[in-house]
């Protein structure tokens, strides 16, 4: 179960990521770097995601707390696109609702099992 969780977190949070690149969220964020920079930022977010996988399989503490970490990801988009940089032109397809509120779903539920197992440990 938690992997699987895990799994999903990561797949919405990897397709609002190819949602975000598309929509050019380095302008509405005021990111530098344009593409490039958007593209190097995610090198290190994207190599870590894929290891937590490793370590959630074993239940490790880093993969515990990875898990919260991502956890947390999953609900920044929601915050982001629905609360702090609201826009109708971008993040407003029924497609992007919908990663966005499932990955909300997914990151407070691997956030809550994450931390749960934190605390069993």
């Amino acid at each position: 179960m938690f992997t699987l969780l895990y799994i999903v977190n990561a797949t919405l949070l990897l397709l609002h990521e190819i949602e975000s690149a598309y929509e050019k969220e380095w302008e509405l964020l005021k990111l530098p770097g344009k593409i490039s920079g958007f593209l190097l930022f995610h090198i290190p977010i994207i190599s870590l995601l894929l290891y937590g996988l490793i370590e959630i399989e074993k239940v490790t503490a880093i993969g515990l707390i990875l898990g919260v970490i991502f956890g947390v990801g999953g609900v920044i988009p929601l915050i982001v696109h629905k609360v702090l940089f609201k826009s109708y032109d971008q993040f407003n397809l029924p497609i992007s609702n919908i990663i966005i509120y499932l990955n909300s779903l997914s990151g407070i539920s691997l956030f809550l099992l994450s931390v749960s197992h934190c605390l069993v440990k």
